[in-house]
């Protein structure tokens, strides 16, 4: 689990202006400038905002779930459990970062 943790670090820290922080729940926190991209738990939880009509989209795909503790909210959780798992995540971390990275329009379609 530790590794595929580690590994998803390097690719989401290797995006320009990403940083990562300690998370105020556990885990590490992904931001571009001040702006949240997602955050991992050490179990491999990873939680990403996202508008509501993209998280929509995603939970209604089942490409995400929602997030346990605010399930109303953007918010969705990803399991990252196996290489498949952390393949995805890093997909969905993308998404979030492009969004803030002013990608968002031209980018969105091209993983649709």
């Amino acid at each position: 689990m530790m590794n595929f943790l580690k590994k998803l670090e390097e690719e989401v820290c290797a995006w320009p202006q990403v940083s990562v922080h300690p998370h105020r729940f556990g885990g590490e926190e992904f931001r571009y400038g001040s702006a949240e991209v997602g955050h991992v738990h050490s179990g491999g939880i990873v939680d990403i905002p996202f508008p509501r009509s993209v998280r929509d989209a995603l939970l209604a795909n089942g490409l995400a779930e929602e997030h346990r503790f605010v399930p109303n909210s953007g918010w969705i959780t990803f399991h990252v459990r196996n290489e498949d798992d952390l393949k995805h995540a890093v997909w969905l971390l993308r998404l979030s970062y492009l969004r803030y990275a002013g990608c968002w329009s031209m980018r969105v379609r091209n993983y649709t």
